[in-house]
């Protein structure tokens, strides 16, 4: 008889990675504050190698920067960062729009109006991290509908920063009930595939979600 294939290991570079990524996107590691590789190392329980490849990913992708001779912090963005990232987001989310609407079916509208009501009863109960989960699942799933994996890729990137920037801009008042009656514009408009109708009701999303981001960098004065 044939006996099952033992699955390799996984590296444990992409395992800090997941860790380190999942640890930043959780606020567990914070902005304002100094990390070395031999201090994160030691939190995960391994070597300093695998830490330091997964930091040099983490850090192309903007998500964390290094301080010579100091250690690396999480990354802060400032307004001309907040600008670019929101008008590459722009225009990924209204080819998104445009390709999904082109072959949508119904059971794409469940799906995506599941998300989006977990995200309504978690702005109802205040609940951020629910709410964060819901917004991400609504996304991603919503660019998985394109069936473009270059798209797919560039967007997960893109939400990384998004979460970064935006995970504090929710709790300025009223913003997340803001973003779940902004999130059913959109997905009315997806809905009966009005394309122009969504792209507007996308984009007047995300032109409201970069000023909170930019009035919450005011406040805290956290701008890089």
């Amino acid at each position: 008889m044939g006996l099952k294939k033992i699955s390799k290991p996984e590296p444990l570079a992409k395992t800090a990675l997941k860790a380190l990524r999942h640890s930043i996107l959780t606020n567990e590691l914070t902005t304002g504050v100094v990390y070395n590789e031999k201090g994160l190392a030691g939190d995960l329980g391994i070597s300093r190698t695998p830490v330091r490849e997964a930091l040099l990913e983490l850090s192309a992708k903007k998500l964390v920067k290094f301080l010579p001779q100091k250690g690396l912090v999480i990354n802060t963005f400032s307004d001309d960062d907040i600008e670019d990232v929101f008008e590459i987001r722009t225009a990924l989310e209204i080819f998104s729009i445009k390709k999904v609407c082109s072959k949508l079916e119904k059971e794409d509208v469940s799906l995506l109006q599941s998300f989006l009501d977990a995200q309504k009863k978690a702005a109802a109960a205040g609940d951020k991290t629910a709410f964060m989960a819901a917004d991400n699942d609504y996304h991603i799933n919503f660019t998985n509908l394109t069936d473009n994996n270059y798209l797919i890729e560039m967007m997960q990137n893109i939400r990384d920063i998004m979460h970064l920037m935006g995970a504090q801009a929710i709790d300025l008042d009223g913003r997340m009930q803001e973003v779940v009656q902004e999130h059913e514009s959109i997905m009315a408009a997806v809905a009966i595939c009005d394309v122009p109708k969504a792209s507007l009701a996308m984009i007047s999303h995300l032109e409201n979600s970069k000023a909170a981001v930019k009035k919450v960098y005011q406040l805290e004065g956290t701008g890089g």
